[in-house]
């Protein structure tokens, strides 16, 4: 089949169906946020703005106009005889845990960095990832939820570890976060150690709340510590480092490596997924980096570095670890290393 040509009003509509998509972003995470999609539900999916409004005691006219907008966009729909609807399928798609409606929020707080782009480009100015807000922290922690379920999988698929940690193995999350991960392992591995590694006080507080909630504390704790500091000698079974390595300074990667890889036991296994940015011109037509190099232009004035495939090889090696296994689809948008201790 031939491709589509392309024409100067084509592109047009493309340009502006993305500059529409701004406004649907911030559309549906305002929604969340105020609760419409969730009353809409509670309405049995159809109610007048006016009903909205009332039962969320907001303003009606504002209300009012952030249905209409819905409607301009997609996301609910409009019946004579009902008021706003939603449109089909969104009302699934648009719960309140739902990955679609927890990524608009993160878009949408990811979206207050762009203002300073231009004079952070000029000057080389930095906001990083530590310097956010706690709503931004709190979204982060949301998202990660949906993520944990995936790391545990990805981690049974790796020879000898759901054998290792059904009999009291240990397990080690580096850049921890909100604790997600190291509460699924504990969960699943009803026998097995796990220690989370994190410096950011936000996230410490937030994971020992969920340590204590999930009851897991007799065999999950927390270092607040940064990956330079990690002092574990040849005691751990596993490591997983999940969409942190890119946000290590770039110069303290070999260093967190060197540390992982002394933390393993012999045979030990460090678990490291990320994004990978393009190596060649071809890699931008490889939808596999789609989400690298958009994350990389998200994060560009955070001082993070999203590194090649190829480079994080090299430091793999570099640090005494074996790749027995890379992977685009074992964590979806994300690539998986499977690294064994080798020295």
């Amino acid at each position: 089949m031939a491709e589509k040509q392309l024409t100067k009003e084509s592109q047009t509509r493309t340009l502006r169906s993305w500059m529409l998509g701004l406004h649907a972003t911030h559309i549906i995470d305002i929604g969340g946020r105020l609760g419409y999609f969730a009353e809409l539900g509670r309405h049995g999916g159809a109610a007048s703005a006016q009903a909205l409004a009332a039962a969320l005691q907001l303003d009606p006219w504002r209300t009012e106009v952030w249905c209409r907008a819905a409607c301009t966009v997609g996301v609910l729909g409009y019946e004579d005889d009902k008021g706003f609807v939603f449109a089909p399928f969104m009302a699934e798609l648009l719960g309140e845990e739902s990955p679609e409606l927890l990524t608009s929020h993160v878009l949408a707080s990811l979206s207050r960095d762009f203002p300073a782009y231009p004079e952070a480009f000029r000057t080389g100015a930095t906001k990083t990832f530590h310097e956010h807000d706690a709503d931004f922290f709190f979204h982060q922690s949301r998202i990660a939820a949906l993520r944990a379920p995936e790391i545990v999988a990805a981690a049974r698929k790796v020879p000898g570890i759901e054998a290792c940690l059904q009999a009291g193995g240990r397990v080690m999350d580096v850049g921890s976060g909100s604790g997600m991960t190291i509460v699924r392992f504990a969960e699943e591995f009803p026998t097995c150690r796990v220690v989370g590694i994190e410096p950011l006080p936000y996230f410490i507080e937030y994971s020992r709340r969920l340590i204590q909630e999930r009851g897991v504390q007799n065999r999950v704790h927390v270092e607040p510590i940064g990956g330079e500091r990690i002092a574990f000698d040849k005691e751990i079974d596993l490591i997983t480092m999940v969409q942190v390595f890119h946000e290590l300074p770039d110069g303290a990667k070999l260093e967190v490596l060197r540390h992982c890889q002394r933390s393993l036991k012999p045979g030990g296994v460090l678990l490291l997924v990320d994004r990978c940015s393009p190596d060649s011109g071809a890699d931008l037509r490889d939808r596999r980096f789609t989400m690298s190099i958009l994350e990389q232009w998200f994060e560009v004035t955070w001082g993070n570095i999203v590194n090649t495939r190829s480079e994080i090889l090299q430091m793999l090696g570099d640090t005494g670890f074996t790749v027995t296994q890379e992977n685009a689809d074992i964590v979806p948008t994300y690539w998986t290393f499977v690294a064994e201790k080798t020295r």
